[in-house]
């Protein structure tokens, strides 16, 4: 227990009364067991209090039992007041015994009003938690008290005609003590009558005892409420029927009307009935008479000076204190006949009325919002500007102790409804920032398609804001609306389209809820995928695009969702949009990765064909290409069976990364092109592709290459196809060489990507070109090779495009002594090749009986190197020769 001086004004202490061997104050019995108090204050009180049994609970003498609250006062001028709560309780025998838990203090803090609004209080002593009370209790904040009291005052109710029948009694005797014939439980009813009378009728407070009675005649309380049959000596009935005097139930009914906030206290207690009439009366008329004004300023009764009163500062400060407490549909038809009637020369009168009406849907709204919302439009009738719902919205929001949910919602309708532009007022942007990323995006969904649809895209931002100054990751809330509304699609249309935005501000819309939902970075994009619209048509499949933007530095997640539009029947252009994002060496890997899935290739070489590149750019696309040995792996897996759509797949893919221009117009694939792709090796249907897109200058190379592949194809040693192509190949170098150095090049010839390929450090034509590594054949079965392009017939390429056949007319590059085509020669060398094939079949023996064992002889072949048709006779640079091998034989 403590020991120190008595209460402070800001401070209420507690004492515990109960049946005790030990007592606080010595002894055993009823006397204090707990305190906040010290020594000498625990003392004072004790004494004051009787050790508890100052007042005594009815259920000791028979009556029903329940809590008994009592509020009395001590001192010579009442000076100190103390709050009581009585519960029944038993001694250690088993004896009626009571328990009493004391708050006192300051009379002016300590009154009846506390313990009345403190009926509900938790904190209150009960025989069940006496054992686990500790004897030292800890002081009360008087300020903390007093706003549990205020709430549980707002809480309490009562019916209009009990009130206005106690309220009859006490102004017909207002210096009588009285009792109320009423339950003691029933707190509203006097909670109603002390808030209005307390301190105004007679020259005594209003202490009481609800349930209880006091044990020392000198602390008569002035009210009772109990049932004892000796507690109606010398005291006043108070009925809820009130008295006959119909004056006197006037005034009540008056005064029961009134709130007991708007009350003003008169300077010294009232004694008479008369008096406190006159009070209530002048009450009423300061409650009512302004809007009696405001009600024949609408009727057009209102004369000249009343007018000036009205429309001059006192009669706006009784206005706006009248207006806080008037009922809000009554409110709103003052306003609505206002407008109509449009009286003149009172400005102040009219903005008065729509700023209050503004300021009473901010602070009544969650009580009916159908009826708040109603008082906000007349407002807005009656031309509340943007400027005055703005300070309305700042002083109320400064106001608040505490921001609900609700006061949020309040906010949002209150801003929108009145013009407020969310995206430049300061207090909305205090107000967002409590608000979750999913209301925020909640509140986008509903104003996208009204008229307040920029504040749709401002909340969205907003959302988008608080989440980057966050940890940055993914929202469940979010995810579930995504969810339900398929990507925000919807929204994010309206938005885009109703505020004329760009196909960029669209993708930033889409990053937002995508990082709002799911975070940064995103790892897994199957919830992703899911979300999306199930209807990718009606969508015009803009968010697979978006995403699409969004992923541009994931090449994965980008040809994931090019495959998920591919799979619901996007159109070419949108899969070329989305693959757009990508780099050429991006786009090239990224189907490199597609084992089995080829249907991206048509985009893909699309956007390949189309983009423009930079020397340096041209030379990364190649060697990824290379790299990934132009998707041979998918070309191959995919049309194991079909040749000719492995060689369009092909043609279309040399034609993307090359873009090599048409043969016919003098285009094609350069000689150091096409000798980089046939050094790196590859199937049938990919060399007759080189062929077909090689220029002429470049062709007989890619032929001879083609003729060596066919060669091995077929399981003949590398030495007969060397004899057999080495002559013709000679003179084709030859026949090349005297051409290049006889003729110029002209324009739209290869040479001058030859030129641009030098400029960036690769080998010009007329140098070695550049070998790329070799990278190993796939296993294939052997086939015909034709040079020939195959016939037309149906086309099983994905793109649904027809490929361009290649060009089979007769092309004057390589021209032998007599002058022949180099389609002619062509087939000589295929013709050569199955001669020489054909005469080692017939002519090499059977395999029945050897040949005759002849004298072993030696033939040495010598073959002198070719001379590149890119360099001259006497300096051969060897790189675009076909190595000539020197062979020894010994049969």
């Amino acid at each position: 227990m403590r020991t120190g001086p008595l209460p402070a004004p800001g401070r209420v202490d507690q004492i515990v009364f109960a049946w005790s061997d030990r007592l606080l104050a010595g002894g055993r019995g009823l006397g204090p067991v707990a305190t906040s108090l010290g020594t000498d204050g625990l003392r004072v009180w004790n004494e004051r209090l009787a050790g508890g049994d100052v007042a005594v609970g009815q259920w000791l003498s028979g009556a029903a039992e329940c809590a008994a609250l009592g509020a009395l006062r001590f001192g010579r001028q009442g000076e100190h007041g103390a709050a009581l709560r009585l519960v029944p309780a038993r001694d250690p025998n088993g004896r009626p015994s009571q328990l009493v838990h004391a708050l006192v203090g300051p009379a002016s803090v300590v009154n009846a009003a506390l313990v009345l609004g403190l009926h509900r209080w938790p904190e209150w002593s009960t025989p069940d938690r006496l054992d686990a009370t500790p004897s030292d209790l800890e002081a009360l904040d008087a300020t903390a008290l007093w706003a549990h009291a205020e709430a549980g005052l707002d809480e309490a109710s009562a019916r209009r005609d009990a009130l206005v029948g106690l309220l009859a009694g006490v102004l017909a005797a207002p210096c009588d003590p009285y009792l109320a014939e009423i339950s003691p439980d029933d707190v509203g009813l006097v909670a109603g009558l002390v808030r209005r009378l307390d301190g105004v009728a007679g020259e005594a407070p209003l202490t009481m005892l609800l349930g209880a009675q006091v044990t020392r005649p000198e602390l008569r309380p002035r009210l009772l409420a109990v049932g004892l049959p000796d507690a109606r000596n010398g005291r006043t009935s108070l009925t809820t029927t009130g008295g006959a005097d119909p004056g006197v139930a006037r005034v009540a009914e008056l005064l029961a009307d009134l709130p007991p906030t708007s009350l003003t206290r008169p300077r010294a207690p009232l004694r008479t009935t008369a008096a406190l009439a006159d009070w209530v009366e002048a009450e009423h008329q300061r409650a009512t008479g302004v809007l009696d004004l405001v009600d024949r300023a609408i009727a057009g009764t209102l004369d000249e000076p009343e007018r000036r009163y009205l429309n001059g500062p006192d009669g706006q400060e009784r206005l706006r204190a009248e207006l806080r407490n008037a009922d809000m549909a009554q409110l709103t038809d003052r306003l609505l006949r206002w407008t109509k009637a449009n009286p003149p020369r009172l400005s102040e009168v009219a903005r008065t009325l729509r700023q209050v009406a503004a300021d009473r849907y901010l602070t009544d709204a969650g009580e009916d919002r159908d009826t708040a919302d109603r008082l906000l439009q007349a407002a807005r009738r009656m031309d509340l500007t943007a400027a005055e719902a703005r300070r309305v919205l700042a002083n109320w929001y400064s106001g608040l102790p505490k921001v609900t949910s609700a006061d949020q919602y309040s906010a949002v309708y209150f801003a929108l409804g009145a013009g407020i532009d969310p995206a430049s007022d300061e207090t909305f942007a205090r107000l967002l920032p409590g608000m979750k990323a999913a209301s925020l995006l909640e509140w986008s969904r509903v104003l996208a398609p009204s008229d307040h649809v920029k504040a749709a895209q401002h909340f969205m931002r907003a959302a988008h804001r608080q989440w980057s100054r966050g940890d940055r990751r993914g929202d469940e809330g979010v995810r579930a609306l995504m969810r339900e509304t398929e990507m925000f699609h919807e929204t994010i249309h309206d938005i885009v389209s109703r505020c004329g935005l760009r196909a960029e501000d669209e993708n930033d819309l889409y990053r937002t809820v995508l990082h709002l939902a799911y975070g940064d970075p995103v790892t897994d994009l199957a919830p992703v995928l899911g979300a999306l619209p199930a209807d990718a048509e009606a969508t015009e499949f803009r968010p697979w695009v978006a995403l699409a933007d969004v992923f541009g530095g994931d090449r994965a997640h980008v040809f994931q969702l090019a495959a998920q539009a591919r799979r619901r029947k996007a159109p070419p252009t949108v899969l070329r949009d989305m693959l757009g994002v990508l780099s050429s060496t991006d786009l090239i890997q990224g189907m490199a990765e597609q084992t089995g899935q080829p249907g991206l290739l048509e985009p893909v070489c699309h956007v390949l064909g189309k983009r423009p590149r930079t020397p340096a750019e041209q030379r990364a696309t190649c060697d990824a290409a290379l790299a990934g040995r132009f998707l041979a792996g998918l070309v191959e897996g995919a049309w194991p069976d079909e040749p000719e759509i492995r060689f369009k797949a092909y043609s279309f893919l040399l034609q993307a990364v090359y873009q090599a221009g048409d043969r016919a117009d003098g285009g094609g694939l350069t000689r150091a092109e096409v000798d980089e792709l046939v050094r790196a090796g590859g199937t049938g249907p990919f060399l007759l592709a080189v062929v077909a897109h090689a220029a002429q200058d470049a062709v007989v190379p890619a032929l001879l290459h083609a003729a060596h592949r066919h060669a091995a194809d077929l399981g003949l040693p590398s030495e007969i196809a060397e004899s057999a192509l080495r002559g013709p190949h000679r003179a084709a170098e030859a026949r090349t060489a005297r051409r290049t150095s006889a003729e110029p090049a002209h324009a739209g010839m290869p040479h001058q990507r030859h030129a641009q390929h030098a400029h960036q450090g690769q080998p010009a034509e007329d140098g070695p070109a550049r070998t790329a590594t070799a990278f190993p054949e796939p296993p294939i079965p052997p086939q015909h090779f034709s040079f020939n392009p195959p016939p037309a017939g149906r086309d099983h390429f994905p793109s649904g495009s027809e490929q361009e056949e290649p060009d089979d007319g007769r092309h004057p590059i390589v021209v032998w002594i007599t002058g022949r085509t180099l389609q002619e020669w062509a087939i000589a060398v295929l013709g050569l090749g199955i001669v020489v094939l054909l005469g080692l079949l017939l002519f090499g023996g059977s395999d029945g009986a050897p040949p005759p064992r002849q004298a072993p002889t030696t033939v040495t072949v010598t073959v002198t190197p070719s001379v590149s048709p890119t360099t001259s006779a006497e300096t051969p640079s060897g790189g675009d020769r076909s190595p000539q091998p020197t062979t020894g034989k010994t049969p």
